[in-house]
């Protein structure tokens, strides 16, 4: 009897030590594939449970994951969706974790010489079964380091910088850049009789205007990150002033183009300089050429985009300057073999005629840049912008009646420096986009909003666009705003969320550089069972459709 008294005394000890402990749960960590978020697995012991990382009650502790790693900066950790549990003591629904479950830790910012298998998580949690214990904190840790280190693209920089050469000579088909091109076509067709030298440095000026235009973003982009801004590709179009002045210029140039007036330089410079003129003229071009080119060209530039504003300064410089040598290579190659340009029609008065129907495409780029600015800065600014361009086609009429070629050339440049200073002394002022809390179907984005959805477990499609972004106006035609889309998100529970980027938004700005962007278009899916969905900048359909169907 003694012996049975000792025996069921032992065993009423053991299962109160079992009941008061619980074994420390099995915890892995590993990076996803693109290294863009960091896993935490987690294994609960049977019969035993933890609180979510929000509780019900005050008396219970939320569980909480704290990573830390040399040269990694996190976002807030996305938990799994809790299990309600309703307690009949308490009265409350319980939110519990059990079993086995995975933690995601989105990365934010990655530095240079970053290791990011340094990553400590401080995992804190309170046990509970029939009882609740104290809350515990444990150190999870990567049990072998791996040599590897976080790449924001798969890509070498080589092979970027391929892709950026690429990209850069596809930008002069982009309709933006289409009527340029040819005007720079027609001066190539005027210089058959010059000597291989001639057209060789015509071929050279143009090319030093586009590597000119595309080092000047370099070195703003440059600038911008020394003051912490973000930045992306376009970013340019994204102040109202520059908006406005594109579109004045370009006004103006398109009225050249109609004969209305002559861009002319005094006698004096065009004998002696003559050619250094029209190489000037090149240049200037070759410029323009950049400047109309960033609005349209996010297809083709946006992963080697996304890599250059990311990368170390050098290695941003030698991408534009990819790029810059991408564009200005057809220039090069048939002004270094003028032979080929026999090929080309030859001049004649069908030039005249086809110089002035490529005005109307450019005056279709002021109607596009007015909008934008009206988007920009508001209706009032939008009026004062009209009248400016009214006073340019008045000075241009002015200009081709009393400073023509011939006459006195002070009145052609007092005329437009008149002008000018009255665009500088009237120029419409600057609001931001008034941002509502939804688009149509479209919630405002924000990373706080963001957040909040993906802890609760709620699937969100983000969108980043802008107003002076072509492609982005392409895809929302093409692809949102069809029937077979609009039908597919309203058989799927996700949250349609739109980062508008027509003006600087550094929230937006940052999380395009998480996923390797650079800026818009950019299309994101977010699951709470599955990994982050990146789309392709020009949408297609299919794709859309793909990517809602594999996430569900």
């Amino acid at each position: 009897m003694l012996i049975l008294l000792l025996l069921l005394a032992i065993e009423a000890g053991a299962q109160s030590i079992s009941m008061n402990n619980m074994e420390p749960p099995e915890t892995e960590l590993f990076y996803s594939k693109a290294m863009d978020t960091l896993y935490l697995n987690v294994a609960i012991p049977q019969g035993w449970h933890i609180n979510s990382n929000f509780v019900s009650d005050e008396f219970l502790y939320p569980s909480s994951a704290e990573p830390v790693a040399h040269g990694i900066k996190f976002d807030s950790a996305v938990w799994p969706q809790p299990v309600k549990q309703y307690n009949e003591v308490l009265k409350i629904d319980l939110l519990l974790l059990q079993d086995t479950f995975t933690i995601k830790l989105p990365v934010k910012s990655i530095e240079k010489n970053s290791d990011p298998y340094s990553a400590i998580i401080k995992f804190t949690y309170q046990a509970c079964s029939n009882i609740c214990l104290a809350p515990k904190t444990i150190e999870v840790s990567f049990k072998e380091k791996k040599n590897s280190a976080p790449q924001t693209t798969s890509h070498s920089t080589l092979a970027i910088i391929l892709l950026a050469f690429l990209g850069g000579l596809i930008l002069n088909i982009m309709p933006c850049v289409l009527p340029v091109v040819f005007i720079k076509l027609f001066d190539l067709m005027r210089r058959a009789g010059e000597s291989s030298k001639d057209t060789l440095k015509w071929g050279l000026a143009t090319t030093g205007g586009i590597c000119c235009a595309f080092f000047a973003i370099a070195a703003a982009v440059f600038i911008a990150r020394l003051a912490g801004a973000a930045v992306g590709w376009g970013f340019q179009f994204q102040y109202p002033a520059y908006t406005a002045a594109m579109a004045l210029g370009i006004a103006v140039f398109a009225l050249s183009l109609f004969g209305v007036f002559d861009i002319w330089m005094p006698g004096n410079v065009t004998q002696g300089l003559s050619k250094k003129a029209r190489n000037g003229s090149a240049f200037a071009y070759g410029m323009l050429l950049v400047l109309l080119s960033t609005p349209c060209s996010a297809p083709f530039l946006g992963t080697a985009a996304g890599f250059a504003f990311a990368a170390s300064t050098s290695e941003l410089f030698f991408i534009f300057a990819a790029i810059a040598l991408g564009m200005a290579f057809p220039y090069l190659l048939l002004s270094a073999f003028p032979k080929w340009t026999k090929k080309l029609p030859k001049p004649g008065n069908w030039m005249l005629v086809a110089k002035q129907l490529l005005g109307f495409p450019l005056l279709l780029t002021v109607v596009w840049l007015v909008w934008v600015f009206g988007k920009q800065a508001g209706a009032m600014a939008t009026l004062k912008l009209g009248l400016l361009l009214c006073l340019a086609a008045f000075f241009a009429w002015l200009c081709g009646l009393i400073a023509k070629p011939g006459k006195p050339w002070w009145r052609f440049a007092i005329l437009w420096l008149v002008f000018v200073a009255i665009c500088v002394w009237t120029f419409p002022s600057e609001r931001s986009v008034e941002q509502s809390e939804t688009d149509g179907e479209w919630v405002s984005f924000s990373s706080a909003k963001l957040d909040s959805l993906q802890n609760e477990g709620i699937a969100v499609w983000v969108n980043g666009a802008a107003d002076w972004c072509i492609t982005c106006k392409m895809n929302e035609a093409a692809v949102f705003e069809s029937e077979e889309i609009i039908k597919a998100f309203a058989e799927i529970p996700v949250v349609k969320m739109r980062a508008n980027y027509t003006v600087p938004n550094d929230e937006a700005a940052k999380l395009f550089a998480k996923y390797g962007r650079s800026g818009v278009p950019f299309d994101l899916l977010l699951t709470s069972s599955r990994k982050p969905v990146l789309l392709s900048e020009l949408l297609t359909a299919n794709e859309v459709l793909e990517a809602l169907g594999s996430a569900y």
